[in-house]
C-alpha cells in the first residue's frame, strides 16, 4: 500500500488532535502536530522581536516571517517519514494556504510525491461545542479568539479549503467522543 499523508484540517479547538492522535494509533500512522513541532521556536522567535510568545492571529511578524517557517518544517519531517514508506498525519490547520489551489499540486512536485496519497479530513464541529471546548482549556492563545468571538466564528465559516486534486472528506466531532466506527467508514483505510 502506498503511503498516505493526511492532511487533518479543522478550527482551532475542532478536536483535530484527538481525532490525529485516534488515526494515528488505529492505521499506525506517524502523527505530527505542527503546535508540538514548532511552538518552542516559534515563541521564542516571537519574544526575541517584542511580540507574545502565544500570539499568532494577528501578528504580522508571524503571518510573513514565521508561519512558512513552520508549515515548511512540518512538510519536511513529513515527506521524510512518507520516503520511509510510513502514513503520515498532519495536525494543523493549514487556513492561510485554502486558498491556494494549486497547493497539493505544488507539494507533489516539490516531494517528488509519485507514490504517495494526499487526502484531507477536514473535522468540523458546531460553534456552541467549540466554544466550549476552548474555554475549557483555557489556552492563553485563544484570548483573542474570544474577543471577537462572532468574527473568529465568520472567519471559519469563510475560510474554505480550494486545494485541487485531491479528496477532502470531512467528519463531524460535536459529539463528547469519536465514534470510531464512522472514522472507520470515513477514512475508508485498510488496517
Amino acid at each position: 500500500m502506498e503511503p498516505t499523508i493526511l492532511f487533518l484540517i479543522g478550527a482551532a479547538g475542532s478536536g483535530k488532535s484527538t481525532i490525529g492522535k485516534l488515526i494515528a494509533s488505529e492505521y499506525n500512522f506517524c502523527y505530527l502536530d505542527k503546535d508540538i513541532v514548532c511552538n518552542r521556536f516559534t515563541g521564542l522567535l516571537l519574544e526575541l522581536q517584542g511580540h507574545s510568545p502565544h500570539e499568532r492571529d494577528g501578528c504580522v511578524f508571524y503571518r510573513e516571517r514565521v508561519m512558512d517557517l513552520e508549515y515548511q518544517t512540518l512538510l519536511d519531517i513529513a515527506n521524510f517519514n512518507l520516503q520511509l514508506g510510513l502514513s503520515v498525519v498532519l495536525d494543523a490547520p493549514f487556513l492561510s494556504y485554502f486558498s491556494e489551489r494549486n497547493f497539493i499540486n505544488e507539494l507533489r512536485k516539490k516531494y517528488d510525491w509519485q507514490n504517495v496519497k494526499p487526502l484531507v479530513l477536514q473535522v468540523t464541529i458546531d460553534f456552541a461545542v467549540l466554544k466550549e471546548r476552548m474555554q475549557a482549556r483555557a489556552l492563553e492563545r485563544d484570548t483573542s479568539k474570544f474577543a471577537d468571538w462572532d468574527g473568529f466564528v465568520k472567519g471559519i465559516q469563510e475560510k474554505r479549503c480550494l486545494w485541487e486534486d485531491i479528496e477532502i472528506k470531512q467528519i463531524d466531532n460535536s459529539a463528547s467522543t469519536v465514534d470510531l466506527q464512522t472514522l472507520h467508514e470515513t477514512l475508508s483505510f485498510d488496517k
